[in-house]
């Protein structure tokens, strides 16, 4: 197993930053990797939808005059594909398809991320999207970015902050590789991932965004979309409002569908079978009499913003009639408000996708709905493209609760850097009507709606629970311990090679017997004749106050206020197991301030 030379292994990424020069152009360097890899993966599941793209489209052309009716049935066997796949590897595990693994990762290291999450949904995604279910391949792309940067991490043996760090870049370099956009995918890490951020934070993930862009852009994958050369007038920034409400509230709706529908797939009796052949029947009629919402929607995307909404297709329903711009409102109207529960739908009865694109082409028919109401209304005058850009800038904000990503991710998809401000906008209001309304982002209330009532919510904790986490789980255990007999001579040489200030002196069974201060060696260390004459005991005083791993930061904040000690030992069973200090303390309840939002 590769592991980290020693003085590299010894510090932690947050210390390291500021003081090793060494550590920091290495983590930089771990980075482009992990951002190379997450790009390549998410190159190879466009391969994969690409190929199934190209089989589906060799059987419609051969289906001959039943093609209509052969068309709609193939994201079902997309779906059945992923539900075999997960019969034949997972049959008794659970395929996680959520970004929530990464999100559970980033924000609370410790449970790692599964290593099947490294390759599986370059496969599943690929087929389940390229056969046509509504949803879209970034999410599965960052999991698998994410995983990744998590593999690469734990294989190096880095730090809790150096795992998080990669797997954060991995996340971002799979998005950036998919839209072409490295800092959308960078603030998405920023928004999404952690709960709290720095400026520090960028620039290792804006450099993993980049290496993945750099690999979509040599293999050339698809991102074309018109550019925005009209800016904005003054006069429209009420409509630009408008959008961002209107956006937000049409979010919190698909929060709250994809909820409804996880909670009632998940009450199904039957289990993967039952539910993938439901899901595929409702599709199946929703595809047929609309076939604009299946797939990821970028096609259609692009018809919207070059001003071609004629070129929707219609199916079976009477919204084909070009001439009518009633029908072309109501039809926009209609996959508006379908789009997101096709796609919760879709993912719901086994297809491998993420909400990212459904997001961003409900979006575009709602900005394409208020263009078209306006023009009938004459109110104003104002471009399609930037009603559709601030739509999708809106639902995307609202949605996941990044305002910074979809602001950003707009303007580097289509150029619309002019469009800033209503921008600015249209994100703020539809991310605040969107938290008004729903509370958490999609990750986190579908999450909170599997959870059984025995498990705690994924909510942020409040002050009382902040104070009943247990000791053992804030305790630093990464500490160098010495021995009674140990030399003055060991003791130096561990002084030199560590950053402690106290160091833990241990009896042969691993239990605390004293304690060894940095203050108590400094006037003896400039005297080499003592080196070998003085020992660990000649140094050692008291041992400090000791709790079980299993006290709560209540206990030891009342030992602090108490005894007022620097530092407080912990125990496993009678053993040692690590060091407690305020420091600690402090850092608990900083996360808990960041993790509260005041909007």
């Amino acid at each position: 197993m590769m592991k980290l030379p020693d003085f590299l292994n010894r510090h932690t990424w947050h210390y390291s930053w500021r003081h090793a020069d060494a550590l920091r152009v290495m983590m930089l360097s771990l980075c482009v990797v992990v951002g190379t890899l997450s790009g390549a993966a998410a190159v190879l599941m466009h391969e994969v939808a690409k190929h199934c793209r190209h089989f589906c489209g060799w059987v419609v052309e051969h289906s001959g005059a039943a093609a209509e009716w052969v068309a709609p049935a193939l994201p079902a066997l997309g779906i059945f594909l992923c539900i075999l796949f997960m019969e034949i590897f997972f049959r008794h595990k659970r395929y996680e398809i959520s970004l929530w693994p990464a999100i559970r990762e980033a924000r609370h290291p410790g449970k790692k991320i599964h290593r099947y999450h490294t390759f599986c949904h370059i496969l599943t995604s690929g087929v389940a999207v390229g056969m046509g279910i509504s949803a879209g391949m970034e999410a599965p792309s960052a999991l698998t970015g994410s995983a990744i940067g998590d593999w690469l991490g734990r294989k190096l043996h880095l730090s809790a902050e150096s795992c998080t760090l990669l797997l954060c870049a991995g996340a971002s370099a799979g998005i950036a590789a998919i839209f072409n956009a490295p800092l959308t995918g960078a603030l998405f890490a920023c928004e999404v991932l952690l709960s709290s951020s720095s400026a520090v934070l960028l620039i290792p993930l804006l450099i993993a965004a980049a290496a993945g862009a750099v690999v979509s852009q040599l293999c050339h994958l698809p991102v074309n979309f018109p550019s925005i050369d009209y800016t904005w007038k003054m006069g429209n920034l009420w409509i630009y409002a408008v959008i961002g409400l209107a956006s937000g509230a049409c979010a919190a709706m698909v929060i709250r569908c994809a909820v409804m529908v996880s909670r009632t797939s998940a009450k199904l009796p039957g289990g993967r079978w039952m539910r993938g052949l439901l899901g595929a029947s409702l599709l199946y009629v929703a595809f047929l009499l609309l076939p604009a919402l299946a797939g990821q929607g970028f096609n259609f995307i692009a018809s919207l913003l070059s001003n071609h909404i004629e070129e929707l297709p219609a199916g079976m329903l009477p919204f084909s009639t070009a001439g009518n711009p009633a029908l072309l409102i109501l039809m926009l109207l209609v996959l508006a408000l379908l789009k997101p529960v096709v796609s919760t739908c879709s993912t719901a009865a086994g297809g491998d996708g993420g909400m990212f694109a459904p997001s961003l082409v409900t979006g575009c028919f709602l900005g394409g709905f208020f263009y078209l109401t306006l023009q009938q209304l004459n109110v104003t005058t104002i471009p399609a493209l930037n009603c559709m850009a601030a739509g999708m800038a809106g639902m995307l904000a609202g949605v996941m609760h990044a305002p910074l990503t979809g602001m950003f991710l707009i303007a580097e998809m289509l150029s619309g850097y002019g469009l800033f401000v209503p921008l600015m906008v249209v994100v703020a209001l539809a991310t605040f009507t969107s938290k008004l309304f729903s509370g958490n982002n999609l990750y986190f209330a579908v999450t909170n709606s599997q959870r059984t009532a025995q498990q705690p919510p994924a909510l942020p904790p409040t002050l009382d629970d902040q104070e009943m986490t247990k000791v053992g789980d804030l305790a630093d255990r990464n500490y160098y311990t010495l021995s009674q007999m140990d030399s003055f001579r060991n003791m130096i040489k561990t002084l030199m090679r560590s950053r402690q200030s106290v160091f833990p002196v241990l009896d042969d069974d691993g239990r605390l017997i004293g304690m060894v201060s940095e203050r108590h060696l400094r006037p003896f260390i400039l005297d080499t004749r003592l080196y070998d004459q003085l020992i660990v005991d000649d140094f050692m005083g008291p041992i400090p106050p000791v709790l079980p791993d299993t006290a709560t930061v209540g206990d030891a904040a009342r030992i602090f206020d108490q005894t007022n000690a620097d530092v407080i030992a912990i125990s496993h069973n009678g053993r040692f197991l690590g060091i407690l200090s305020k420091a600690h303390l402090l850092e608990n309840y900083r996360q808990l301030l960041v993790q509260h939002d005041l909007f």
